[in-house]
């Protein structure tokens, strides 16, 4: 199974991850996702404010990559899983919140991913599995 370490936490907290999903018919999509945040060692979590591609997508077919780069110290990795659309509950809640404090529209739903994959995107061993 696959476990995010400490200096994944990290980056995923302090730089911006992109989210990219595709549709059923396997045309893709990428955006920012400014709500991204570490929920636990296997899991990823977003919040859908939109409603738009992301959200649409992932309603039809779950795989999601997160992709985070520090492009000044030349370091990334890519998270794959199967996403999970929360619509009550304590997730779903914190969305509210987050949403309310930057004075957007109500959520469509707090997005659980659960890491599946872990790719480097660095230097060192672009592309590689590393979990």
């Amino acid at each position: 199974m696959a476990k995010l370490t400490e200096e994944m936490k990290t980056l995923v907290a302090n730089q911006q991850p992109y989210i990219a999903t595709a549709s059923r018919d396997g045309v893709p999509n990428i955006g920012p996702k400014r709500s991204t945040k570490v929920l636990d060692d296997e899991h990823i979590v977003f919040y859908e404010l939109t409603g738009k591609h992301t959200y649409e997508n992932l309603k039809n077919n779950p795989r999601v990559a997160i992709a985070v780069v520090d492009p000044s110290k030349f370091q990334g990795f890519r998270f794959q899983g199967t996403a999970e659309l929360i619509t009550e509950g304590p997730l779903f809640d914190e969305a509210k919140k987050f949403a309310e404090t930057l004075k957007l529209p109500p959520p469509l739903a707090a997005v659980k991913v659960k890491v599946e994959e872990i790719y480097d995107l660095g230097m060192g061993g672009p592309g590689e599995k590393i979990a």
